[in-house]
């Protein structure tokens, strides 16, 4: 299954991706990221994605949260259950995965209201910013002190 053979109904859609998962498809990932691009609603979308980011493969994990960052694109809302699921990824054993979420959380930040959000998510955004802040100091200063 592709997830552009996803039916255009919402409804039919999301049945499609449980069944899916019910049966293994090998794709559910793509279809899982499908439902996420072509569904308007987060609370269908969430709970399928977080299947996905339970799951023992990375690959799936990584696709689970590329429907995540498409859903909060596309709706502005993440559930608290799917925030933290997301914010235990920062402690994936996969590397990939790890530096993925950090992302995805940043499109949290960027895509949902502030006061919305947690705490720990606005102070890991802030230390965020100061740590770029830093490398580009650092990086300013040591490309003056090479060129001289």
């Amino acid at each position: 299954m592709d997830w552009g053979d996803l039916p255009h109904d919402p409804v039919e859609c999301a049945a499609r991706v449980d069944a899916a998962f019910e049966r293994s498809d090998p794709e559910i990932g793509r279809v899982v990221v499908g439902l996420s691009l072509c569904h308007p609603d987060a609370e269908a979308i969430a709970p399928r994605a977080r299947r996905a980011l339970a799951s023992d493969q990375r690959e799936l994990r990584c696709l689970g949260l590329t429907a995540v960052s498409h859903m909060v694109r596309r709706t502005g809302e993440i559930d608290d259950t799917t925030l933290e699921t997301v914010r235990g990824l920062l402690r994936d054993p996969a590397r990939e995965v790890r530096e993925y979420t950090g992302t995805v959380l940043s499109d949290v930040w960027i895509f949902v209201s502030h006061s919305r959000l947690p705490g720990w998510l606005s102070r890991r955004e802030r230390m965020q910013g100061i740590k770029w802040w830093f490398v580009m100091r650092w990086t300013g200063v040591s490309r003056r002190l090479r060129l001289r």
